[in-house]
């Protein structure tokens, strides 16, 4: 029995996290940066019988947020995953401006990995630098599911592996849409499939770029742990 386990996790409610740990009496500490989450689980108190029986409840009811079972940053971990695989991403962003790509890029070996980052921040670009059509751009608007998807797809025709999408609003006023601020939609795609997440995020323009990074990093792990992908 290991005596004690690591898990970092991300978007889970850390109250609903620490009632359920409480309840189940193990030992553990709690370490936050934003949405992120180290939890260190120190099994010492638990019989040994009771370990395997504790760990598929906990899995059950928090694995969905789990990102790796190492002190290891969401950017860290999806380098590792893409180079075990030998598999190139590229990303293109809208409302996260780069920061995307400057995240993975801001890992040691990224270049293994990196094929490509496009900022593509107006309709124009999206469909000179992307392929997305004006029918589509005038239909759905540049914040939509069908873009992210489009946007995804556009870089998959041009030599990578595995794509990551942003658009979005970031405030701190709408569009000529009038979609509210914070709707962002994150596409997530390989050649075999392409998914994507709409999520409303909430606080300053600055707050939400950041969780724009940070929720496509975890989409794209997690993505990528679940085999639904074919990379």
């Amino acid at each position: 029995m290991k005596p004690s386990q690591i898990f970092k996790l991300y978007g889970v409610q850390t109250d609903e996290l620490s009632s359920f740990l409480k309840e189940k009496a193990v030992e553990f500490s709690l370490s936050t940066s934003g949405s992120d989450v180290l939890l260190k689980i120190d099994y010492s108190a638990l019989m040994a019988t009771m370990v395997d029986g504790f760990l598929k409840e906990f899995l059950s009811k928090f694995s969905k947020y789990i990102y790796a079972e190492a002190d290891i940053s969401l950017k860290e971990q999806l380098l590792k995953i893409l180079t075990l695989r030998k598999a190139k991403i590229s990303v293109a962003e809208s409302f996260t401006g780069g920061r995307l790509s400057s995240a993975i890029t801001s890992v040691s070996g990224a270049s293994k990995v990196f094929y490509e980052g496009v900022v593509a921040y107006s309709p124009d670009a999206k469909h000179d630098r992307l392929g997305v059509s004006y029918q589509i751009l005038d239909t759905f608007k540049p914040v939509s599911s069908q873009v992210a998807s489009e946007m995804c797809k556009g870089l998959l025709e041009k030599g990578c592996d595995f794509a990551i999408s942003t658009t979005g609003i970031a405030g701190p006023t709408s569009d000529d849409s009038d979609f509210p601020v914070g709707l962002c939609y994150i596409g997530i795609g390989s050649k075999s499939k392409i998914t994507v997440f709409k999520h409303k995020f909430k606080g300053t323009r600055e707050d939400i770029t950041n969780l724009g990074v940070t929720t496509a990093l975890f989409h794209a792990v997690t993505a990528l742990r679940s085999g639904d992908f074919d990379v």
